[in-house]
């Protein structure tokens, strides 16, 4: 499938089936720990930038064929899901197709947007993200679209909690010496105290992040987390499980996979390997394939990863 992908093992919602609803890499962020890697579509329009008709197609058939495998429909994917202008019509057609619950996970960026805070009022969980508790930090961490605001930015979170009646969770993700201290942690605590979120996720990167230079905290943020936040929800730690395939071609299931989702290599064992498909084989397959250009191996906290080229 081309915009439809998983189910894969998710550490919040399970087993999700991802809807990719933008082009790789689009998005109004480019930010420093970003597992895909650079923004190269760097844009603040909204469009539609796939035919809605397929992607519905896809979203109907991956239902169907998956019937009770997976936990959540997830907009997510290759870059900033709320930049799809119709996204609020894709949510509510596919609450007409299943009684899954339906997950947005984005920047949070346009939620001052009102088209935008209506069209999320139809999913289940909406799960935006807040790495800095000031405008200095947030250009740092986020590196926004020159058209976006910070105080603009927290007043659309505080805005749409307001009117929102699913579950509203804000991610934060945490780096070494550049906002665990525990002076930027009580700013963004304090921001997150005035937006009231049902849930906080605290994250690390877990894997290849956009700049080399991004590195997980110490463990002695564990005690400034407990002193601040008191209750979060603790997701820095790798997902386990295989990833759906939808076709016995190894290159194009593959690339499919990890254009969204850079893999371990042991994840890459559990979800390939078969009787006539030994980890030697995809050893040597992988490394074909970085031969090609199309993959490479990356290190990065004592594991291989493979990334697209």
């Amino acid at each position: 499938m081309k915009y439809v992908y998983g189910p894969v093992p998710s550490r919040r919602l399970g087993r999700s089936l991802g809807v990719d609803i933008v082009p790789l890499k689009t998005c109004n962020y480019q930010c420093i720990y970003c597992q895909l890697g650079k923004t190269t579509n760097f844009t603040n329009i909204r469009t539609n930038y796939f035919p809605k008709n397929k992607l519905i197609n896809e979203i109907k058939n991956a239902i169907n064929e998956n019937k009770e495998k997976f936990d959540y429909i997830t907009f997510v994917g290759s870059g900033e899901p709320t930049l799809y202008k119709d996204i609020g019509e894709l949510i509510s057609t596919t609450k007409n197709l299943t009684n899954k619950p339906i997950c947005v996970i984005t920047n949070g960026s346009l939620l001052y947007v009102p088209e935008v805070r209506n069209a999320l009022l139809l999913a289940d969980v909406v799960l935006p993200s807040l790495d800095g508790g000031d405008k200095i930090m947030f250009k740092k961490i986020n590196r926004p679209h020159p058209s976006l605001n910070f105080d603009t930015i927290i007043q659309g979170f505080k805005d749409f909690k307001k009117i929102y009646k699913g579950k509203f969770w804000i991610e934060i993700m945490l780096m070494r010496d550049i906002n665990d201290s525990k002076k930027n942690l009580l700013k963004i605590k304090k921001i997150v105290d005035s937006i009231k979120p049902d849930r906080i996720d605290i994250n690390v990167p877990i894997r290849p992040p956009a700049e080399k230079w991004v590195k997980k905290p110490r463990k002695n943020l564990i005690s400034n987390l407990n002193e601040i936040f008191i209750e979060y929800n603790n997701i820095n730690y790798p997902e386990m499980g295989s990833f759906k395939l939808y076709s016995p071609n190894l290159e194009e299931e593959l690339l499919s996979i990890i254009k969204r989702h850079p893999m371990r290599f042991e994840q890459i064992i559990e979800t390939f390997s078969s009787e006539n498909l030994s980890r030697h084989d995809l050893l040597l397959k992988l490394e074909e394939m970085e031969l090609e250009n199309k993959i490479q191996k990356t290190y990065y906290n004592k594991k291989i990863f493979w990334k697209l080229k």
